[in-house]
């Protein structure tokens, strides 16, 4: 009978979680995902808007602290609940804030978008682990181009980056149970996050994309099939892995290989 219920369950199409998915790239990402036959949960704190988004594209919505790790299990485990099984993850939910070091530093402002911008992804991976590796399935997550070169979002670009290093250095270790992990970097996209600055970005004459732009290049990851790589997400550019310079260490591979085999990677 169980084996007959995963069957039928997979006949369905997969299912996937979008994290901050009431706006911007998540809603537009939860409404691609829709549209390729997937059913899809959308997690965020924004409860009328999430609504909405999934009143609009027959999703399923879930109120979710993305900052607090227990709101993550529960957003998995309700898809989990409703639809049997969990193969993709969108790790999406992030707020820029303008913190930065130096007089007027707000410690609560620090600590909110580091809750955002980087628990969330901890925690998502944390939450969404066991079910991914059942499925052999994809978690994608939304960094920043601001990763990539220096940001005047200070904090912002420094939570990205520390996004950009986890996503690099846990693939190697989900490899093995064929769960592939990968980052977004988009640059400048039309979505609430720049609003206060278009005025600014417009006349600097910098490129904006769309959330569909993005959308487009979520599924290009999805369908690429390597693991542990940046793509780099811009308007004026096609979607690809940033070219990080290598850094030749004699040994360092092995070592990671041999830890990944014996499972003990992050132990002392």
């Amino acid at each position: 009978m169980a084996a007959q219920e995963n069957s039928e369950s997979q006949a369905r199409g997969p299912v996937a979680l979008v994290t901050g998915g009431a706006s911007g790239i998540g809603a537009a990402v939860a409404g691609r995902l829709v549209a390729r036959g997937y059913r899809v949960v959308i997690a965020d704190i924004d409860a009328p808007r999430g609504e909405a988004v999934a009143a609009r594209t027959g999703a399923v919505f879930v109120r979710t602290d993305v900052a607090a790790l227990q709101d993550n299990e529960a957003a998995v485990a309700a898809a989990v609940a409703t639809y049997g099984r969990l193969d993709v993850v969108h790790l999406n939910a992030g707020i820029t804030g303008g913190t930065s070091l130096g007089p007027g530093f707000d410690p609560d402002g620090y600590r909110k978008i580091v809750g955002i911008n980087l628990d969330s992804v901890v925690f998502g991976i944390q939450a969404a682990l066991p079910q991914v590796r059942r499925s052999g399935g994809h978690i994608v997550v939304t960094a920043s181009a601001a990763a990539l070169r220096p940001s005047i979002e200070v904090v912002y670009s420094a939570t990205k980056s520390a996004v950009v290093a986890l996503v690099r250095s846990l693939a190697p270790v989900l490899q093995p149970d064929k769960v592939s992990l990968n980052a977004l970097c988009p640059g400048l996209v039309d979505t609430p996050l720049i609003a206060g600055r278009r005025p600014a970005i417009a006349e600097a004459g910098l490129p904006v994309a769309s959330v569909e732009h993005v959308a487009d290049a979520f599924e290009t990851v999805l369908a690429d099939g390597r693991t542990g790589q940046a793509w780099l997400v811009m308007a004026d550019r096609p979607v690809a892995p940033f070219p990080f310079p290598d850094l030749p260490v004699p040994g360092a591979e092995k070592l990671i290989n041999d830890a990944v085999h014996r499972g003990d990677m992050g132990t002392s």
